[in-house]
């Protein structure tokens, strides 16, 4: 079983990952089979689903990345921890936090994103 900073700190490098196929592999890494991701501009993606959104993502905002901004708080298989979307420059994009659940072997099985506008901050 994965330590949980490793779980979710893979599941953030694939935001950050230019190839599909290095998304994927790392979102099977981080993921169950099952796992669903929400957020205020997509609803319960599947992992090739959100392989295909983040690629969107990259190719809108080249360049930019998501970091992992705080501890992650945990209890009872549930978790969260806030992030931020930085620019190609460094500059902040847009801040937000993801609550998720756990499921088999300590991996993520529900994700569920909150964020502010998509601007500079």
């Amino acid at each position: 079983m994965m330590a949980l900073d490793d779980v979710i700190d893979t599941y953030c490098a694939a935001w950050n990952a230019a190839e599909a196929g290095e998304r994927n592999r790392l979102l099977r890494v981080a993921w169950t089979a099952e796992c669903r991701y929400s957020d205020p501009l997509v609803q319960d993606l599947d992992r090739a689903t959100l392989v295909a959104h983040i690629g969107s993502l990259l190719e809108k905002f080249p360049g930019s990345i998501i970091r992992r901004t705080s501890a992650i708080d945990s209890h009872h298989g549930l978790l969260r921890f806030a992030f931020v979307r930085l620019a190609a420059d460094g500059s902040a994009m847009r801040e937000g936090i993801d609550f998720c659940q756990l499921g088999e072997g300590g991996r993520l099985q529900r994700i569920t994103g909150f964020f502010g506008p998509l601007e500079p901050l």
